[in-house]
């Protein structure tokens, strides 16, 4: 294959994942709905579980376009690499100290759900992302970053 055909094949590729990633982390029920599962339906637990994908695709992601930057690239490949350690943990700390158990319970007895709750775990998950990018970027910044 030509050069000339590599550039946009790559970038169409890398913004397909990058959509599949963010609507993983902000809307999972529309990811839930479009590509249906009957082992997998659209409840609330499993929009739960589809979030920490989501960052994992938006970080992977990021890892492969900042092979140029490359303090920022080590940063976030170790931020890729733990993420698998720190997202259950994350979701242990949700589900234990959280209103994610009453919405649970909730959801099991009448069906009904709270899109007040839905908002914040978007934005506990997109922060933790902003979080880490942000964080990989500033260390990179001051040249901490594995050599």
């Amino acid at each position: 294959m030509s050069d000339k055909w590599f550039v946009p094949i790559f970038g169409v590729v890398f913004l397909f994942f990058l959509a599949i990633g963010i609507v993983l982390l902000v809307w999972p029920s529309a990811f839930l709905r479009f590509f249906r599962n009957p082992l997998q339906p659209d409840t609330p637990l499993n929009r739960v579980h589809m979030r920490p994908v989501g960052v994992i695709t938006c970080l992977f992601v990021l890892l492969a376009i900042s092979g140029a930057f490359e303090g920022f690239h080590k940063n976030i490949l170790i931020a890729l690499s733990i993420s698998p350690v720190i997202l259950p943990i994350l979701l242990w700390i949700l589900w234990r100290y959280s209103s994610l158990q009453q919405v649970n319970r909730r959801y099991l007895v009448d069906g009904a759900e709270t899109p007040h709750w839905e908002l914040r775990m978007g934005v506990v998950f997109c922060s933790l992302l902003f979080i880490l990018v942000a964080s990989a970027l500033l260390l990179a910044m001051r040249g901490i970053y594995p050599k």
